[in-house]
Protein backbone atom coordinates (compact mmCIF):
# COMPACT_ATOMS: atom_id res chain seq x y z
CA UNK A 1 0.00 0.00 0.00
CA UNK A 2 2.89 2.45 0.85
CA UNK A 3 4.38 2.10 -2.46
CA UNK A 4 1.44 2.22 -4.41
CA UNK A 5 0.91 5.54 -2.63
CA UNK A 6 4.32 6.88 -3.06
CA UNK A 7 3.69 5.64 -6.60
CA UNK A 8 0.95 8.06 -7.12
CA UNK A 9 2.40 10.76 -5.66
CA UNK A 10 5.08 10.77 -8.12
CA UNK A 11 2.68 10.41 -10.75
CA UNK A 12 0.55 12.90 -10.16
CA UNK A 13 3.92 15.60 -9.16
CA UNK A 14 4.71 14.18 -12.83
CA UNK A 15 1.71 15.47 -14.67
CA UNK A 16 1.21 18.58 -12.98
CA UNK A 17 4.83 19.18 -14.20
CA UNK A 18 4.12 18.50 -17.31
CA UNK A 19 1.08 20.51 -17.64
CA UNK A 20 3.02 23.63 -15.81
CA UNK A 21 5.73 23.33 -18.71
CA UNK A 22 3.02 23.56 -21.24
CA UNK A 23 0.55 26.29 -20.23
CA UNK A 24 3.92 28.46 -19.41
CA UNK A 25 2.86 32.00 -18.25
CA UNK A 26 -0.63 31.74 -19.96
CA UNK A 27 -4.40 31.83 -18.01
CA UNK A 28 -4.80 28.83 -15.90
CA UNK A 29 -8.87 28.92 -15.83
CA UNK A 30 -10.60 28.35 -12.51
CA UNK A 31 -13.68 26.51 -11.33
CA UNK A 32 -14.86 26.57 -7.24
CA UNK A 33 -17.35 23.76 -6.34
CA UNK A 34 -18.84 22.56 -2.77
CA UNK A 35 -20.63 19.12 -2.87
CA UNK A 36 -22.32 16.99 -0.56
CA UNK A 37 -21.37 12.97 -0.12
CA UNK A 38 -22.24 9.92 1.41
CA UNK A 39 -19.80 6.87 1.73
CA UNK A 40 -20.01 3.32 2.46
CA UNK A 41 -17.26 2.20 4.56
CA UNK A 42 -15.37 -1.32 5.35
CA UNK A 43 -12.49 -1.88 7.75
CA UNK A 44 -9.96 -3.79 8.57
CA UNK A 45 -7.19 -3.72 11.34
CA UNK A 46 -5.83 -3.23 14.61
CA UNK A 47 -9.28 -1.49 16.04
CA UNK A 48 -11.99 -3.33 17.54
CA UNK A 49 -10.56 -6.66 17.77
CA UNK A 50 -8.90 -8.22 21.45
CA UNK A 51 -6.12 -5.99 21.13
CA UNK A 52 -7.33 -3.50 24.14
CA UNK A 53 -5.00 -0.48 25.49
CA UNK A 54 -4.45 -1.44 29.63
CA UNK A 55 -2.62 1.43 31.02
CA UNK A 56 -1.65 1.98 34.85
CA UNK A 57 -3.02 5.20 36.82
CA UNK A 58 -0.95 6.82 39.76
CA UNK A 59 -3.00 4.79 42.48
CA UNK A 60 -1.80 1.60 41.70
CA UNK A 61 -5.24 0.82 39.46
CA UNK A 62 -5.31 -0.14 35.70
CA UNK A 63 -7.85 0.69 33.03
CA UNK A 64 -8.71 -1.33 29.91
CA UNK A 65 -9.98 0.71 26.77
CA UNK A 66 -12.17 -1.03 24.61
CA UNK A 67 -12.71 0.49 21.00
CA UNK A 68 -15.43 0.15 18.43
CA UNK A 69 -15.81 -2.97 16.10
CA UNK A 70 -15.88 -0.93 13.19
CA UNK A 71 -16.61 -2.91 10.04
CA UNK A 72 -18.95 -1.71 7.99
CA UNK A 73 -20.39 2.15 8.40
CA UNK A 74 -21.73 4.41 6.19
CA UNK A 75 -20.52 8.34 6.69
CA UNK A 76 -21.09 11.88 4.47
CA UNK A 77 -18.91 14.14 2.90
CA UNK A 78 -19.13 17.63 2.83
CA UNK A 79 -16.35 19.00 -0.22
CA UNK A 80 -15.36 22.45 -0.79
CA UNK A 81 -12.78 22.63 -3.17
CA UNK A 82 -11.03 24.66 -6.57
CA UNK A 83 -10.55 23.38 -10.02
CA UNK A 84 -7.35 24.73 -11.71
CA UNK A 85 -7.20 23.42 -15.41
CA UNK A 86 -7.58 19.17 -14.92
CA UNK A 87 -6.49 19.61 -11.45
CA UNK A 88 -8.62 19.46 -8.25
CA UNK A 89 -7.80 20.56 -4.72
CA UNK A 90 -9.99 20.34 -1.88
CA UNK A 91 -11.00 19.96 1.72
CA UNK A 92 -12.85 17.12 3.16
CA UNK A 93 -14.72 17.27 5.95
CA UNK A 94 -16.81 13.81 7.56
CA UNK A 95 -18.73 13.49 10.74
CA UNK A 96 -20.86 10.64 11.83
CA UNK A 97 -22.51 9.94 15.21
CA UNK A 98 -23.68 5.80 15.65
CA UNK A 99 -24.12 2.99 17.84
CA UNK A 100 -21.42 0.23 17.66
CA UNK A 101 -20.54 -3.15 19.06
CA UNK A 102 -17.74 -3.07 21.49
CA UNK A 103 -14.70 -5.39 20.48
CA UNK A 104 -12.48 -6.96 23.12
CA UNK A 105 -15.39 -8.71 24.92
CA UNK A 106 -16.60 -12.72 24.61
CA UNK A 107 -19.43 -11.83 22.69
CA UNK A 108 -21.39 -8.87 20.88
CA UNK A 109 -23.66 -7.73 23.56
CA UNK A 110 -22.07 -4.13 24.63
CA UNK A 111 -22.61 -1.39 22.45
CA UNK A 112 -21.91 2.09 22.79
CA UNK A 113 -22.38 5.51 21.23
CA UNK A 114 -19.76 6.57 18.71
CA UNK A 115 -18.78 9.71 16.82
CA UNK A 116 -16.04 10.12 14.16
CA UNK A 117 -14.82 13.27 12.24
CA UNK A 118 -12.42 12.80 9.52
CA UNK A 119 -10.70 16.31 7.84
CA UNK A 120 -8.98 15.74 4.93
CA UNK A 121 -7.17 17.43 2.15
CA UNK A 122 -7.17 16.07 -1.35
CA UNK A 123 -5.42 16.41 -4.58
CA UNK A 124 -6.44 15.01 -8.01
CA UNK A 125 -5.50 14.57 -11.71
CA UNK A 126 -8.62 15.13 -13.87
CA UNK A 127 -7.98 12.90 -17.49
CA UNK A 128 -9.78 14.32 -20.73
CA UNK A 129 -10.34 17.60 -19.17
CA UNK A 130 -12.46 19.79 -20.07
CA UNK A 131 -14.82 16.80 -21.81
CA UNK A 132 -18.21 15.90 -19.35
CA UNK A 133 -16.85 12.61 -18.43
CA UNK A 134 -12.97 13.06 -16.73
CA UNK A 135 -11.76 9.74 -14.94
CA UNK A 136 -9.67 11.11 -11.85
CA UNK A 137 -6.78 10.05 -9.81
CA UNK A 138 -5.46 11.54 -6.77
CA UNK A 139 -4.01 11.60 -3.16
CA UNK A 140 -5.36 12.30 0.03
CA UNK A 141 -4.26 13.29 4.05
CA UNK A 142 -6.90 13.35 6.68
CA UNK A 143 -7.08 13.15 10.33
CA UNK A 144 -9.35 10.88 11.90
CA UNK A 145 -10.71 11.08 15.56
CA UNK A 146 -13.26 8.59 17.05
CA UNK A 147 -14.86 8.91 20.02
CA UNK A 148 -16.27 6.19 22.38
CA UNK A 149 -18.56 6.56 25.19
CA UNK A 150 -18.56 4.39 28.27
CA UNK A 151 -15.38 2.59 26.65
CA UNK A 152 -12.64 2.53 29.75
CA UNK A 153 -13.34 0.27 32.20
CA UNK A 154 -11.44 0.82 35.61
CA UNK A 155 -10.04 -2.31 37.61
CA UNK A 156 -11.97 -0.40 41.16
CA UNK A 157 -15.50 -1.49 39.90
CA UNK A 158 -16.47 0.84 42.00
CA UNK A 159 -15.21 3.97 39.42
CA UNK A 160 -17.91 5.14 36.57
CA UNK A 161 -17.14 3.76 33.21
CA UNK A 162 -15.41 6.91 31.15
CA UNK A 163 -14.65 7.62 27.19
CA UNK A 164 -11.87 7.82 25.09
CA UNK A 165 -10.86 9.48 22.10
CA UNK A 166 -8.96 7.70 19.60
CA UNK A 167 -6.28 10.15 17.08
CA UNK A 168 -4.66 9.40 14.14
CA UNK A 169 -3.80 10.21 10.47
CA UNK A 170 -4.35 8.14 6.96
CA UNK A 171 -2.70 8.73 3.75
CA UNK A 172 -4.93 7.99 0.62
CA UNK A 173 -5.27 6.44 -3.02
CA UNK A 174 -7.93 7.95 -4.64
CA UNK A 175 -9.68 6.95 -7.87
CA UNK A 176 -12.98 8.21 -9.36
CA UNK A 177 -15.14 9.46 -12.12
CA UNK A 178 -16.44 13.32 -12.81
CA UNK A 179 -19.13 13.52 -15.21
CA UNK A 180 -20.75 16.85 -15.83
CA UNK A 181 -24.68 16.85 -16.37
CA UNK A 182 -24.57 20.39 -16.67
CA UNK A 183 -21.61 23.07 -16.61
CA UNK A 184 -22.15 23.73 -12.75
CA UNK A 185 -23.74 19.91 -11.59
CA UNK A 186 -21.41 17.41 -11.33
CA UNK A 187 -21.81 13.72 -10.59
CA UNK A 188 -18.77 12.28 -8.94
CA UNK A 189 -18.08 8.55 -7.30
CA UNK A 190 -15.18 7.94 -5.85
CA UNK A 191 -13.31 4.64 -4.57
CA UNK A 192 -10.76 6.06 -1.56
CA UNK A 193 -8.27 3.54 0.62
CA UNK A 194 -6.91 5.13 3.40
CA UNK A 195 -4.04 3.89 5.09
CA UNK A 196 -4.17 4.84 8.98
CA UNK A 197 -2.49 4.82 12.04
CA UNK A 198 -4.01 5.91 15.20
CA UNK A 199 -0.41 6.83 17.87
CA UNK A 200 -2.06 8.82 20.59
CA UNK A 201 -5.40 8.36 23.04
CA UNK A 202 -7.57 10.67 24.75
CA UNK A 203 -9.11 9.56 28.78
CA UNK A 204 -10.16 11.34 31.41
CA UNK A 205 -7.55 10.30 34.08
CA UNK A 206 -4.29 10.26 31.74
CA UNK A 207 -5.36 12.93 29.63
CA UNK A 208 -3.80 12.78 25.62
CA UNK A 209 -0.90 10.22 25.78
CA UNK A 210 1.36 8.33 23.08
CA UNK A 211 0.40 4.56 22.43
CA UNK A 212 2.83 2.11 23.03
CA UNK A 213 2.05 0.81 20.25
CA UNK A 214 0.34 2.01 17.52
CA UNK A 215 -3.00 0.53 15.84
CA UNK A 216 -2.81 0.41 11.96
CA UNK A 217 -6.24 0.53 10.18
CA UNK A 218 -7.24 0.06 6.63
CA UNK A 219 -10.62 2.20 5.38
CA UNK A 220 -12.30 1.34 1.96
CA UNK A 221 -14.57 3.90 1.16
CA UNK A 222 -17.49 3.69 -1.89
CA UNK A 223 -18.62 7.22 -2.26
CA UNK A 224 -21.10 9.05 -4.77
CA UNK A 225 -20.63 12.85 -4.27
CA UNK A 226 -23.25 15.46 -5.79
CA UNK A 227 -20.85 18.76 -6.81
CA UNK A 228 -22.42 22.51 -7.53
CA UNK A 229 -19.25 24.14 -9.33
CA UNK A 230 -19.66 27.75 -9.66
Amino acid sequence: MKKTLLTTILLCSLLALQSFAQEGEGYWPRAYYAGLGMGVVATRGDIGNDDNVVYKLDDGTTETVHFPALDLLAMPDFILGVNIREFSLSVNFNYWRYTEVMGGFPDESNEQGVRIYRLGFEFAYNLYWPEFFQPRIGIGYAYTNIRTNECVFPSDTEKELTSAELMGSSFALILGIRYFWTDHIVLQPDLKFYEAWFSHLNTKEMGTFDLKHKKWQTFAVMEVDLIWQF
